[in-house]
């Protein structure tokens, strides 16, 4: 037995003290996150999970998190029941950085949490739709023409479990800790990628959150975004071959197998003893996995090494990380870009997927038109979130009644049409395409 009391579940203190001895100095210890919220809760003493794993499970148990099942990653599901979506996706950069985590000694419970939340606010149809969403707060169509910060995904998943989420009556959203709630945010770039200038949402408390650092301050963050482009590079290319886009990355000639860690990946493929060419992507795709999972965790391991060379025991709450420490080695980065830039030029601009994202984009402009014409087309739920937003109860121009008398003062208001953005991003696939058609397709009986 433990010197952790006599009875054989261990709850409390005696929990996050147990767990945190199996933690590497550099990690992030659950004892960290007890209060680390944004409203404070009562502690439990006999509580047997532990702050993090708190927050993974008030994630799994969201609507957000449901809704995930019905949004498009790159294939839209309807072509093949193997397809992945957003939360199959979610699941997998899960796994993975568990896997990181373990290996180098690192917050699991953390990781998993962040791997889980950081698509939240992903809109349907994938990224064609967050740029949609992106051009219309930037004020770069004719629907709106004022810069009012744009849209990431990241940033609206942060804003999703800090407000949208109402499972508790004591604070709004899931009150998450601010370390997996960084870790969302910063999964990916704040900027905007035609221009540079951040993206930003001025309702969003993000003052826990260190932006003075571009990246994740603690390694579990950094972990997810690297895992969250090893799953995408690797199933993108599985579910591409997997929809007939790409058929030759196996042939010897073919640009896939000038990569380097490819072209090693397609021939362990071969050599295993029951080698059978019809199973041959599933198999190249494991070891390509498998291949930058062994570069990942031993890259970042000599980089904590050198780390505390030269800084000495390195602590993420007194030294946080302000440069990128988990990554793939230099030589293998290189060759993961050049899969990426493959991807993009074979894959993401295909004609299957170039043509979907036209339609998502022409999906999104016309809903968006229609609400913003027509406020009394959208549910009650959105003025009550509406209201929220301007910390305000329900005015006389928000009664369903007077909507339409009163549109052109609410159409002039930021704070109403992001939250139209937000509302449809909120969509799944099948729930857009039914709002398309009940908005723009007479019913015919």
């Amino acid at each position: 037995m433990s010197n952790y009391g006599d009875g054989v579940v261990l709850r409390g203190d005696e929990l996050i003290e147990f767990l945190d001895n199996q933690l590497a100095n550099y990690a992030v210890k659950h004892k960290y996150g007890k209060e680390a919220r944004l409203y404070p809760e009562k502690y439990d003493p006999n509580d047997n999970r532990n702050p993090f794993q708190h927050d993974r499970d008030r994630i799994i148990h969201s609507r957000a998190f449901r809704r995930l099942k019905g949004k498009t990653q790159v294939f839209t599901v309807s072509r093949n029941d193997h397809i992945r979506t957003r939360l199959s996706h979610t699941l997998e950069v899960a796994q993975l950085s568990r896997s990181v985590a373990r290996a180098l000694r690192l917050n699991e419970d953390l990781a998993e949490a962040i791997a889980l939340g950081h698509d939240l606010g992903h809109p349907p149809f994938g990224h064609a739709a967050e740029e949609e969403l992106n051009d219309i707060l930037r004020g770069r169509t004719k629907l709106w023409t004022c810069d009012i910060g744009g849209f990431k995904h990241n940033i609206n998943s942060l804003k999703i479990v800090d407000y949208f989420e109402r499972a508790y009556a004591e604070f709004p959203g899931l009150n998450l800790t601010h370390w997996t709630r960084e870790g969302i945010l910063k999964h990916t770039g704040l900027n905007d990628k035609k221009d540079g200038l951040q993206v930003h949402d001025p309702t969003i408390d993000m003052s826990k959150l260190r932006l003075e650092v571009g990246v994740p301050s603690f390694l579990e963050g950094q972990i997810v975004a690297v895992c969250d482009e090893l799953a995408q590079v690797t199933h993108d290319l599985e579910d591409a071959g997997r929809a007939g886009i790409v058929r030759d990355f196996s042939e010897e000639a073919s640009p896939w197998c000038e990569i380097e860690i490819f072209s090693k990946a397609l021939e362990r493929a071969r050599q295993e003893r029951f080698y059978d060419e019809t199973n041959l992507r599933s198999r190249l795709i494991r070891h390509l996995i498998n291949l930058l999972m062994e570069d990942l965790i031993s890259a970042t391991e000599e980089r904590i090494k050198k780390c505390i060379l030269e800084c000495g025991e390195v602590d993420p709450v007194k030294q946080p990380f302000s440069t990128k420490i988990v990554d793939f080695s230099a030589d293998v980065a290189k060759q993961v870009e050049n899969l990426q830039k493959l991807l993009r030029e074979t894959v993401y601009a295909s004609y299957e997927v170039s043509r979907g994202d036209i339609k998502a984009r022409l999906y999104i402009q016309s809903i968006f038109k229609a609400y913003y014409d027509h406020p009394s087309r959208m549910p009650d739920y959105v003025y009550r979130k509406y209201n929220d937003a301007k910390g305000a109860s329900e005015s006389e121009e928000l009664k369903r009644s007077n909507l339409e008398k009163f549109k052109d003062k609410i159409k002039n208001d930021p704070i109403f049409v992001r939250t139209i953005v937000e509302h449809i991003a909120g969509m799944t696939d099948q729930y857009l395409l039914n709002e398309y058609r009940q908005l723009f397709t007479p019913e015919i009986w």
